[in-house]
């Protein structure tokens, strides 16, 4: 009587010191072993377990020691009716021959206990300049199972004829060997996650048709835990942005300059959002298993201030190059901001323009000390609120921010934003915000229609699907074979 099998087993190997450890890391979204710059770090084959259902059921992960320069093995295997008995039957001494130890500890894992072989390899080396690589795949070619090649260090996301560029040498040097499935790109500290659900779906295509099963309810899991932290995250940059939309903060109406005034009503929102965008950064963080400080420093500059009074214009004043400090979490540097006033309306918009979404963050001195172009004294309060085009940036802004934590593996450590992750994003978040814009404005004048002070507070329901809407479209085009399974969110 044959028992149903409950698992499936990844032997991850490579040549040694190429990143196997670190790429577990990310997969698990846990610290596990020990990552260091030197060979043979692994010295044992360690499993793990990186998806479990509720049955029981598991994928588990072989993290082995890397393999040493093969070609000394592979000379005294030459001739050998069963090179691959004699590996893993003959006695290396672990201390005085430990690359060939460790060869043979890596074959073993693969012959007795992998359904499927993840080989990485160095995205930044040329294929047949690493002499390496061969001898490597002629063990595995022995050993007869099926491989998947994933390339590691591929560096940031990239557009997809740049990301084909990359990949193809690859694909043309793994094609001459049968046993190799696929290829993959699956940066150690770049990933998204999508890539490790479209490497699972391979995975599942190359298993025997009784274990297919079993891999496709391990995916579900997969699937279903990580569209809810994409969803959970979704909801909490649209409950960030629909607070700022709703934020108001009154002018004093006492007199004094108004200058001084605005001044101290756009203190008042700045400090508000810099918490908001701080405490929800932390919070997106914490949903993707990562750790780390949302907390950064950008630079901005006031570059134009307008004041207006219905249709007359009352001068100009233009701030150069004031340098504010900021919090909130740097993406990029260099933010413009405006101020518009419209005492016909009574009413004062603050519109923060930056040039690659970065949130400004800190306030003293926000109008650095200069004086506008004509002094007027208010005595009547204002409302001071955030603009259209000023929420239409944050939405990017906040999608940006999304996008670096998505793409940021556990393998790096703590999470550190880093202000080049957001460049390759800036243009496609923009244009496809610019195409919600009539949506967007619509939800701004409902927002700011609500009593900002209320206690309760909905859920942002269509501004999260506004966002869903986005992001899925970018992750849709830079990663197209995730459509397949992220389309159940569209």
């Amino acid at each position: 009587m044959s028992t149903q099998k409950s698992q499936i087993a990844l032997s991850l190997i490579s040549h040694t010191n190429i990143g196997k450890t670190t790429l577990a890391r990310t997969l698990l979204r846990k610290d596990i072993g020990l990552v260091a710059d030197r060979a043979h770090v692994t010295l044992e084959n360690q499993k793990y377990t990186v998806l479990e259902t509720d049955a029981g059921e598991s994928l588990q992960l072989w993290d082995t020691p890397g393999f040493p320069n093969c070609q000394k093995i592979l000379s005294r295997l030459r001739g050998d009716r069963n090179p691959i008995l004699r590996i893993v039957t003959e006695a290396w001494d672990r201390f005085r021959d430990r690359p060939s130890w460790c060869a043979q500890q890596a074959v073993l894992n693969v012959q007795q206990e992998a359904d499927v072989v993840l080989y990485l390899v160095n995205a930044t080396e040329e294929p047949s300049m690493a002499g390496y690589i061969a001898s490597e795949l002629q063990l595995l070619e022995w050993i007869g199972k099926p491989v998947i090649v994933l390339l590691n260090q591929t560096g940031p996301p990239r557009d997809r004829d740049e990301q084909q560029r990359l990949e193809q040498p690859w694909k043309d040097y793994f094609a001459r060997y049968g046993f190799v499935r696929g290829v993959h790109s699956l940066d150690a500290f770049s990933r998204c996650w999508v890539q490790e659900g479209i490497l699972f779906e391979t995975i599942q295509s190359l298993l025997p048709s009784q274990d297919r099963q079993l891999m496709g309810r391990l995916f579900n899991v997969w699937r279903d835990k990580n569209l809810s932290v994409f969803h959970a995250a979704m909801e909490q940059w649209a409950l960030l942005v629909s607070r700022a939309a709703r934020s108001r903060v009154m002018t004093r109406g006492d007199g004094s300059p108004m200058d001084v005034q605005k001044q101290q009503a756009v203190d008042g929102l700045l400090k508000s959002l810099v918490n908001e965008v701080g405490a929800t950064t932390k919070a997106v963080i914490a949903l993707h298993g990562l750790e780390g400080d949302a907390i950064g420093v950008i630079q901005a500059r006031m570059e134009h201030v307008e004041v207006r009074r219905g249709s007359q214009g009352l001068g100009d004043a233009t701030l150069s190059g004031t340098a504010i400090g900021g919090i909130g979490g740097a993406l990029t540097s260099g933010a413009y901001a405006g101020l518009h006033l419209d005492a016909a309306t009574g009413g004062v918009s603050m519109g923060l323009f930056t040039v690659a979404g970065a949130v400004v963050g800190g306030v003293l001195g926000f109008f650095g000390g200069e004086a506008w172009a004509e002094r007027q004294v208010g005595r009547t309060p204002m409302p001071v609120t955030w603009s259209d085009e000023y929420l239409d940036v944050l939405v990017q802004d906040v999608i940006i921010r999304y996008l670096a934590i998505a793409h940021f593996g556990r393998g790096q450590g703590q999470y550190v934003a880093d202000p080049e992750d957001p460049r390759f994003w800036i243009a496609k978040v923009n244009t496809l915000v610019s195409k919600q814009q009539t949506a967007l404005h619509e939800e701004w004048k409902r927002l700011r229609a609500q009593d900002p002070g209320a206690k309760t507070e909905g859920k942002a329901t269509e501004l999260t699907a506004l966002f869903t809407t986005i992001t899925l479209e970018l992750l849709w085009s830079t990663y197209p074979a995730s459509k397949r399974f992220l389309n159940r969110l569209g």
